[in-house]
């Protein structure tokens, strides 16, 4: 049985996760869980946007500390969901036809946070390409070098270790980042900046408007930060990270979570959670994550890789085996 090639025998630019990728689902199944259904995208997009203006109704109507309180964790939550969904538009699985999608993502997902399809994922499609190496953009956010201790995951959880470097890597990439297939503008259309500035500027109008000068900052922006980009953080580095050396975590870092609703709530709404299958399928859409990882269960391949319970609990684990000394020694990858 073919087995994914060791760090050492391999290098930084190829797939060591491609005998998985051509084993644990047939041809026919592959293209039958990519089969893209818009609808679902649609309903699932309106629903979590009706929510987040629902909670900002109930907060502007009855402005008391547990309205807002409990209107913001609906606002981070429920765009986290949207930022999922937006995760599947960077890699054009939202619609079929290419304007469209981008449309859509921009318009309702990635233009709220100030980021652009077309240019902004170059980022996403390279930690997809490079995982498990040093070319991975987001290796900051999996790897051990810089949580060694409890002081350092504190501060990469809490978002001080890891905004600034993810803000530069997503909307200022270094010269030698390549885009994708097809991707040959790299700098903003006045498309861009019209959907850009529409966005912010209804954001920050309606919210001033509903709540004062606080609005925005409070009902928008810290919420965002606090639920779906620190949500985002922590999720990744628990569903690619083990508490080992990189040099050795590198050979299995695709990771699915069963996980409680609660947990997948906070951590990893639309299925995100099953995010082995999604490294390994990009073209299968979120709403058919949990029939591929179904599928690939009963794989005896599957033995390979690694499903866990509860993101808390591998949280919980990884402080446990800290102070990680071989981690000291190896330096930053990237």
């Amino acid at each position: 049985m073919t087995t994914p090639s060791r760090p050492s025998e391999r290098t930084a630019a190829r797939d060591p996760y491609q005998p998985y990728r051509s084993t644990l689902l047939t041809p026919a199944q592959t293209k039958g869980l990519s089969e893209l259904e818009p609808g679902i995208v649609v309903r699932d997009i309106a629903l979590a946007w009706l929510t987040i203006l629902a909670a900002w109704t109930l907060a502007a109507a009855y402005t008391t500390w547990w309205t807002v309180g409990l209107a913001m964790v609906v606002v981070g939550t429920r765009f986290y969901a949207l930022f999922v969904i937006g995760h599947d538009g960077l890699h054009r699985r939202l619609f079929s036809d290419r304007a469209k999608n981008d449309l859509v993502c921009d318009a309702f997902i990635l233009g709220p946070i100030g980021a652009i399809t077309r240019i902004n994922n170059r980022n996403h499609l390279a930690h997809h390409r490079y995982l498990a190496t040093e070319l991975d953009p987001d290796r900051h956010k999996h790897a051990c070098f810089n949580k060694t201790d409890l002081t350092e995951v504190l501060a990469y959880m809490a978002g001080l270790t890891s905004i600034l470097k993810s803000a530069r890597n997503v909307f200022l990439p270094e010269r030698s980042s390549k885009p994708a297939a097809g991707d040959v503008r790299e700098s903003y259309t006045a498309r861009d900046l019209a959907i850009l500035a529409g966005v912010q500027g209804t954001l920050i109008a309606g919210l001033t408007w509903a709540f004062g000068w606080w609005g925005w900052p409070v009902m928008w922006l810290l919420p965002v930060y606090v639920f779906t980009y620190l949500g985002d953080s922590i999720r990744s580095f628990a569903e690619h990270s083990h508490p080992e050396a990189d040099a050795l975590a590198d050979e299995h870092r695709l990771i699915t979570y069963v996980s409680s609703p609660l947990e997948r709530m906070f951590l990893a709404p639309m299925n995100m959670n099953y995010h082995a299958a999604h490294h390994l399928w990009v073209s299968i859409p979120y709403y058919n994550l949990p029939k591929a990882d179904a599928l690939m269960r009963a794989h005896p391949l599957a033995g390979s890789l690694e499903w866990r319970r509860s993101y808390v609990g591998y949280l919980i684990r990884y402080a446990l085996a800290l102070p990680l000394e071989e981690c000291r020694v190896q330096g930053p990858a990237r």
